[in-house]
């Protein structure tokens, strides 16, 4: 559904990209962290973020870079400054000008961060533009009068992500593929995830709240038995030390469908995602399932929704080589 925005339209969602593991709980926020901006050719916009510090004794020292980013086709998000491959089409970086790039804000306290966009007036092609500002924190903090104690932060960055619409929006997004894998996680239980793949063919990002929905089909119990042949696929296949006894479904058999919310699923434009699902609880071996994953794009457009049968196979385990 095209939508038409009057104003700069602002929401919510937090984008950290950690270059160092195990990083500590921020004591740092900005807000908003997402920009929507309805344009025309040839203007300039400019508008403003926070930066909050929640530290009670410490300043803080702030830079900020804009660069390129992209989510890729695995759901990653990448910044071009570290990942050659973030190469983003719809760039709108070099419209970005932002005051000051480097600040410090008292403990306790808020900087406010203005930035300008300047659209081009000889864009040629309508549709969404894109870019991030990213404040990233200092690593070393002073210590306060009295403490000899040097705090070494990591290095972290928040993305202030901004969406430039020109022209003309086209939101379009078709529901390419549905796969399914498992993994084995203990004898006759497997991990289970759902791969949805989604592509846009529209000149705007979309936004879905992603649903998943399991139902039994039928029930099956692995024990350790002598062996046994069963046929798979087709083909007959010896698993040593399984026996397979099946039912089926009862009608209480009701009560064991099952509903999660998979989280938030991105499509930037002209693009495609695979959004991994894992299924919240090993399933059984053989059992088989019928799963229903629902995008809900709201304004965006349609709801996408995609249903799949599913017999979880039988893995056996690897074995574990000895120790000599």
């Amino acid at each position: 559904m095209q939508r038409i925005l009057s104003a700069v339209k602002i929401s919510v969602v937090c984008l950290l990209l950690f270059l160092l593991q195990d990083t500590p709980c921020l004591a740092w926020t900005v807000s908003p962290v997402r920009f929507e901006v309805k344009a025309q050719r040839g203007k300039e916009y400019t508008l403003t973020f926070s930066v909050l510090n929640e530290s009670q004794l410490y300043q803080k020292r702030f830079e900020i870079q804009t660069d390129d980013w992209i989510i890729d086709k695995n759901n990653n998000f990448l910044r071009k400054a570290f990942s050659k491959e973030a190469n983003n089409k719809y760039s709108a970086t070099s419209w970005i000008k932002v005051t000051p790039q480097q600040f410090v804000v008292p403990p306790g306290e808020t900087k406010s961060i203005r930035f300008t966009v300047f659209i081009p007036s000889d864009l040629t092609s309508d549709g969404e533009y894109s870019t991030g500002i990213f404040v990233g924190e200092k690593n070393i903090e002073k210590p306060p009068k009295g403490e000899k104690i040097v705090h070494i932060k990591q290095d972290t960055f928040i993305g202030v992500i901004v969406y430039v619409r020109v022209g003309a929006e086209k939101p379009e997004v078709i529901l390419k593929d549905l796969k399914i894998n498992a993994k084995p996680v203990s004898k006759g239980l497997n991990q289970v995830t759902i791969l949805p793949t989604f592509e846009s063919h529209g000149n705007v990002h979309s936004r879905a709240r992603i649903k998943v929905k399991l139902e039994p089909v039928s029930s099956l119990v692995v024990k350790e038995t002598k062996s046994k042949i069963i046929e798979t696929n087709n083909s007959a296949k010896d698993l040593k030390n399984i026996k397979v006894e099946s039912a089926e479904p009862q009608p209480e058999a009701k009560s064991e469908i099952k509903e999660f919310n998979a989280g938030e699923l991105v499509v930037l434009r002209e693009s495609e995602v695979t959004f991994p699902i894992d299924i919240p609880e090993a399933l059984s071996a053989l059992s088989e399932w019928k799963f229903t994953v629902n995008a809900d794009f709201g304004e965006d457009g349609p709801a996408l929704i995609g249903t799949k049968k599913y017999k979880v196979p039988y893995i056996e385990m690897p074995t574990q080589k000895k120790k000599q």
